[in-house]
């Protein structure tokens, strides 16, 4: 028989918690519920935040797409071969300086590989819509990706998340460095591009540093008011953003020749293109996952009607003689 102390340990053993100890424990919960709550609306907001990311994405692509087929419908045509020669639209001047830079330069060796152009652009409509359109790039790899108007600012930055109309949208337009002649006449000519996820704009110019494919296409158009060029790829790799890749010439010769060939050697494609010191290079440039890294393509002109050809026409000295 248990006594009265016993009793009441007996009693003790079965008592409900105390009131304090009651009130650390809703402490407890409520603190966990808010700490759970909290993080649910965190991931919700990270969620809604990333959809969001990936709508906006969409639709600038769905813009890029959008409005670069349709200036392409509207002011570009399949060429049928049908048109005049090319030379019909210079003047007779020009017909006779073409003639004997097209004499020298096969008495010098050059190979010219002449074709028609892919398309015919209708620059008069075209530049009405934007006069800082200088051009049109075709690249043969990838017809349904790179093909589009090439601007020229009067500086780098203002079509970098412009595009040719000049709306801002990030994947911006394809432009000309802006210290080049707007008629791709100079020695090196830079054209940028963005490298864009879904492979618009120079999103696919990469692919061009793989050997087969780059056996297979080694060309790019530019096209323009005064004429229709074909370049041939001699060089394409990854390069620092300060290379000497960028180094802009006003004047060819045997600088320039070591420059090229020294493009020509780090080539991740190999090839046997004979490169000369008075040749028209341009340079397709867009940036990589590296801020610091570029992509490079460089082709050289192969067309027997050259951009400096007009240029040259016009520089005439006292005696009435090319320069």
């Amino acid at each position: 028989m248990l006594d009265q102390t016993d009793r009441g340990s007996e009693e003790g053993r079965g008592r409900l918690p105390s009131a304090g100890k009651t009130m650390a424990g809703k402490k407890k919960k409520k603190s966990g519920s808010f700490i759970l709550t909290l993080l649910l609306l965190i991931c919700i907001g990270t969620f809604a935040y990333s959809g969001y990311k990936l709508v906006r994405l969409w639709l600038d692509y769905k813009a890029i797409g959008d409005e670069y087929k349709a200036v392409e419908a509207e002011y570009t045509s399949e060429n049928t071969g049908a048109e005049a020669p090319e030379e019909e639209t210079y003047t007779e001047e020009e017909k006779e300086v073409i003639k004997k830079e097209k004499e020298r330069l096969t008495e010098e060796g050059t190979v010219f590989e002449d074709a028609e152009p892919p398309l015919k652009v209708n620059f008069e409509e075209l530049r009405a819509e934007n006069p800082d359109i200088v051009g049109w790039i075709y690249v043969d790899a990838f017809p349904e990706t790179i093909s589009y108007p090439v601007c020229r600012g009067t500086d780098n930055d203002y079509y970098l998340h412009r595009t040719f109309k000049k709306t801002y949208l990030f994947s911006g337009a394809i432009f000309e460095n802006c210290e080049n002649s707007a008629d791709f006449s100079d020695p090196h000519t830079i054209i940028y591009g963005h490298n864009m996820k879904n492979r618009s704009m120079f999103g696919n110019l990469k692919f061009l540093k793989e050997q087969e494919r780059y056996d297979e296409h080694p060309y790019f158009w530019i096209l323009t008011p005064d004429g229709n060029y074909r370049y041939r790829i001699f060089a394409a790799f990854d390069t620092e953003s300060t290379s000497d890749v960028y180094t802009l010439f006003s004047i060819g010769g045997s600088d320039f020749l070591s420059w090229e060939k020294s493009l020509q050697e780090r080539s991740a494609v190999k090839n046997d293109i004979v490169l000369r010191g008075d040749d028209l290079t341009v340079t397709l440039s867009t940036c990589t996952a590296d801020s610091n890294v570029r992509c490079v393509v460089i082709g050289k002109c192969v067309s027997s009607v050259r951009p400096d050809f007009r240029k040259k026409a016009g520089e005439k000295d006292a005696s009435g003689e090319s320069k």
